[in-house]
């Protein structure tokens, strides 16, 4: 007499090892998707910086643009940005912020996924 199929232990084996397997892969897409957004925290923000730069150059005379971060549209919109980044997530607390006028500024994202701090960049 042949046996046709699969017992039940061979079952229970091979679904306990499908699921550990896709619990890590599901957990290591998470941290990687945490690092991208935080990488493009990162990009935005000196995107950002260089226009500033660059706005500072042609404006000697006044230095950086003394508003917020949504005010910076109307200053360095479509001359020096082809658009003011947002952050990845867009909700609070991960937003981007900016203080400055005259001779120094900062800007940050007000939170960082992966380590949990403020990630900010000033005049060099």
């Amino acid at each position: 007499m042949k046996k046709h199929g699969f017992t039940l232990i061979e079952l229970l084996v091979s679904i306990s090892i499908i699921s550990v397997l896709t619990a890590i892969g599901l957990a290591n897409y998470a941290v990687s998707q945490k690092r991208a957004r935080d990488a493009r925290r990162q990009a935005d923000l000196e995107s950002v910086r260089s226009a500033l730069e660059i706005y500072r150059a042609d404006n000697l005379a006044t230095g950086y643009p003394n508003t917020t971060y949504a005010g910076l549209s109307a200053t360095l919109l479509p001359n020096y940005l082809s658009r003011l980044p947002l952050d990845p997530k867009n909700t609070a607390p991960y937003i981007y912020a900016y203080t400055g006028g005259g001779n120094t500024y900062t800007i940050c994202a007000t939170r960082l996924e992966g380590t949990e701090t403020a990630y900010c960049l000033t005049q060099p």
